[in-house]
């Protein structure tokens, strides 16, 4: 703001053509220099809301991002609680399999008590 109110104090002592370096400087108005700084500021005013609506839709985004993140959080949770489950299932699993082959082997017939061990005896000993 001070150095608007500086150009527009010193505007009228340029308001003619100056040689420079052999080249011509065209110097403005008061008029023409507040018309100038208008459409500056218009482009400046167009600039700044298209960085309010970039903020904005930036805004949305990291919401959206937070809200995506809270979903995966949750999501890993419930994978961890889910693992911790499985991997109880899986032990036991293990333990009834380990328990179902000791049954087996209990339930098989022992030497003695095969049939065609006591026939042959049978026979062996019916001959005596």
């Amino acid at each position: 703001m001070k150095y608007y109110w500086m150009f527009l104090l010193l505007a009228p002592l340029f308001a003619q053509e100056i040689k420079k370096d052999g080249k011509v400087v065209t110097t403005f108005t008061q008029q023409q220099a507040l018309e100038m700084l208008k459409a500056r500021d218009a482009q400046w005013e167009d600039k700044l809301s298209k960085a309010d609506a970039l903020i904005e839709s930036q805004k949305v985004v990291i919401s959206d991002s937070e809200d995506l993140i809270l979903e995966i959080e949750e999501g890993a949770k419930i994978e961890a609680v889910l693992s911790a489950a499985k991997s109880r299932q899986i032990k036991l699993l293990k333990s009834r399999d380990e328990a179902n082959v000791k049954i087996i082997k209990a339930l098989e017939p022992k030497w003695y008590e095969n049939q065609y061990l006591w026939m042959g005896i049978g026979f062996i000993v019916g001959k005596i």
